[in-house]
């Protein structure tokens, strides 16, 4: 799960007797990804075996009725599975029904549907000539004298003048233009007609017909018929699909394998007498896979492993749990991990649905995220919305449980000093309730003043911890492919460089005193030595008290602390390295570019985006919460329906954002913040020769 799977490199060789039959058995083993092979004097690219060019026309036309159907086979899932045997014994029947009946019922329709649009285009011609109200014979076919007959933006009658008056012009408005139809002698033809052009003239040819009126009843007659045939056609075609879709998506599975199969050797390298596919297969499924080949080829073909030295890039195979597999999907997106390189998506399976929970923090909009993934779930079957949707229901379960520690279920219910759950919350009493065990106040309260400082030194901590992971795993890919000293110098003195500076931000907050903001009012007093956290309490005297955590002292200490001594070898230790990385590559020129580590400052610095967000979504509540019982209830507006309109307007919103904005800024603090630390890409993803059947057992 750390890694990509151990791959081994391995050959497959043996007489061209045997190679139809060694792609059967490598087909169904699913097992070896096939390298791209280089020709040679004497090995040759194969061609593809005889039954390659059937199975190719066969295949094409099945896909182009497939297409017509809206029959896609990533899409469909198949009410049954066929057995091979089954879909063997009927293919060549089946596929002549196809062509005969499905085939020639798509052709007609195709016809039809041609002639319907030549009626359409002239119906479109005939009608604007209607409205000229001049017979079609008159429009046309004279010696001396140029029709022109079309559209036009304006009236061109003045323009014509100053060429000759010897015109007619029949000018009628049609929509935003005019339909019209100018008379001229022919030797001022040339002239009228880049008059015409000037104007936007649009010409039209004049159908040959009698009477404007009988055609178009004509055609709308034709059209009527064109459209109930095309009708009929197309119910019959849906029976057929309804009755056959299953095993057309079987036949198409089975024939794409076998065409998958046959052109095994334009993958392969082969000599007169002798084949050779070279390629990787798991290094647990070797032994297995030189077994199944051996045995059935009578020992006639060999399996070997082929040492390779120095560097290699084998295919990755991602080997994740279900539940971490969903995230590939977000993974992969940024890159798919080299061979040598840790696979990132186990931290993203963790880290995405915890930012997002952080962030957003919601029981109510958690539950509906929850609920709305998995209803989305049963309509969208593919593979890929499946992993999104699973990543959206542990994004939402991750809500409800951040939601219970902060309180809140479609806002805060505690906001502000002198309010009571009921004045800020339109069932704040009942939330109040459920924290009973904690005298009716929040887990944590991120809302109040100490939560916020709090969950600001939290989230920056993750940060310092996600920065300083980053390098760490960097180091370890480095290590793997060029040695220590490489790791050392290219991710080691970063790694201690921002260790010194995360000392530094804590030296800062040691003085600043972040965790000793006294509680808010109500909750007791500071205890005799200042040793609280706000958000555990207990009760005394009863009034509800701090609880103590040793070492946090109360009060801005100015000064040196034991945080800025930790910081100061280490970024001494960080210059020295940095300085003799970069010096032979840059000279006196790379000291300057120490100041890159400021930039580690900044990214710790983002992620404090994980409390900015969240408060963002909880004030958006509250404010439609607190508009709502103002409008609402009395003493205020007692506008009800008002009140309602705007809190389900509102909420509706704020989940939206709520969705996109954690999300988004999540995925942002992996890929920019984390994986440019560790993870480079542009590994070639595992893809055996093979398949996993869908339509057929």
């Amino acid at each position: 799960m750390l890694k990509p799977e151990r791959m081994v490199k391995v050959s497959v060789v043996g007489s061209r007797d045997h190679f139809e039959k060694v792609s059967e058995i490598l087909y169904d083993l699913n097992l070896i990804h096939i390298e791209d092979p280089e020709e040679t004097e004497y090995f040759k690219l194969g061609e593809p075996f005889e039954k390659a060019s059937g199975i190719s026309r066969s295949l094409v036309q099945l896909r182009s009725i497939l297409a017509y159907l809206k029959l896609d086979p990533e899409k469909y899932f198949p009410k049954r599975r066929f057995r091979t045997e089954e879909v063997v014994s009927e293919i060549d029947s089946k596929l002549e029904v196809y062509r005969t009946e499905l085939g020639a019922k798509i052709d007609r329709i195709r016809e039809l549907q041609d002639r319907l649009k030549t009626l359409e285009e002239e119906l479109r011609v005939i009608e604007p000539l209607k409205v000229l109200g001049i017979p079609p014979r008159l429009l046309k076919d004279y010696i001396t004298i140029r029709p022109f007959v079309g559209f036009i933006r304006v009236d061109p009658s003045p323009r014509i003048r100053e060429v000759t008056d010897k015109f007619e012009i029949f000018l009628k408005s049609y929509g935003k233009e005019y339909v019209v139809a100018v008379f001229v002698k022919i030797e001022h033809a040339d002239d009228v007609f880049r008059i015409l052009q000037e104007y936007g003239f649009r010409e039209v040819g004049v159908p040959d017909i009698e009477d404007y009126d009988v055609r178009i009843s004509e055609i709308q007659s034709e059209m009527t018929s064109i459209q109930d045939e095309i009708k009929s056609l197309e119910s019959e075609i849906e029976e057929i699909k309804a009755r056959e879709s299953d095993l057309m998506l079987a036949i198409e599975e089975y024939l794409s394998m076998e065409l998958e199969k046959s052109e095994l050797p334009l993958r392969s390298l082969v000599s007169r007498y002798v084949f050779f596919v070279v390629g990787y297969i798991p290094e647990r499924d070797f032994e297995r896979f030189k077994d199944r080949v051996e045995s059935e080829t009578d020992g006639k073909v060999t399996v070997e492993l082929i040492e390779e030295k120095g560097h290699h890039s084998p295919p990755t195979k991602l080997t994740n749990p279900s539940y971490v597999k969903d995230f590939e999907v977000l993974s992969t997106t940024y890159a798919t991990p080299r061979y040598h390189e840790v696979d990132p998506t186990w931290i993203m399976s963790i880290f995405f649905p915890l930012f997002f929970g952080l962030m957003l923090g919601d029981i109510g909009y958690g539950a509906l995220i929850t609920a709305i993934s998995l209803y989305l779930k049963r309509i969208f079957k593919t593979e890929g919305w499946q992993k999104l949707l699973n990543i959206g229901l542990y994004s939402g379960i991750s809500s409800i449980f951040f939601g219970f520690l902060y309180g809140e279920c479609f806002g805060p219910f505690v906001v502000g000093e002198g309010l009571k759950p009921s004045d800020v919350h339109w069932f704040g009493n009942a939330l109040a309730s459920l924290y009973a065990f904690n005298h009716g106040h929040p887990i944590f309260d991120r809302v109040e003043p100490f939560g916020v400082k709090a969950l600001l030194f939290i989230t920056l901590t993750i940060g310092m911890f996600k920065l300083l992971w980053g390098f760490a795993l960097g180091f370890r890919n480095v290590a793997v492919e060029h040695g220590l000293k490489e790791a050392l110098l290219e991710k080691g003195c970063w790694f201690i460089g921002v260790l010194g500076l995360c000392f530094m931000i804590l030296g800062f907050s040691y003085n600043l005193g972040i965790f000793n903001s006294p509680p808010p009012d109500g909750f007791g007093e500071l205890l005799p030595d200042n040793l609280y956290v706000f958000g555990s309490y207990t009760v005394e005297d009863g009034r509800s008290v701090p609880l103590p955590i040793p070492g946090l002292v109360k009060g801005w200490q100015m000064g040196v602390n034991i945080f800025y001594l930790l910081a100061l070898p280490l970024i001494i230790i960080w210059f020295i390295l940095f300085a003799k990385a970069e010096i032979p590559k840059m000279g006196a020129m790379g000291i300057i570019m120490g100041v890159e580590l400021l930039t580690w400052f900044g990214q710790i610095l983002s992620f404090a985006r994980l409390l900015a967000i969240g408060l963002a979504s909880v004030y958006f509540a509250y404010v439609f919460n607190y508009l709502t019982i103002k409008m609402g209830f009395p003493p205020g507006m007692a506008i009800l329906p008002v009140a309602i309109i705007i809190l389900l307007l509102g909420h509706i919103l704020n989940l939206l954002l709520g969705i996109l904005d954690p999300g988004l800024q999540s995925l942002r603090l992996h890929y920019v913040e984390f994986f440019t630390k560790f993870f480079e890409g542009g590994g070639i993803l595992y893809k055996p020769f093979g398949r996993i059947k869908k339509f057929l057992e």
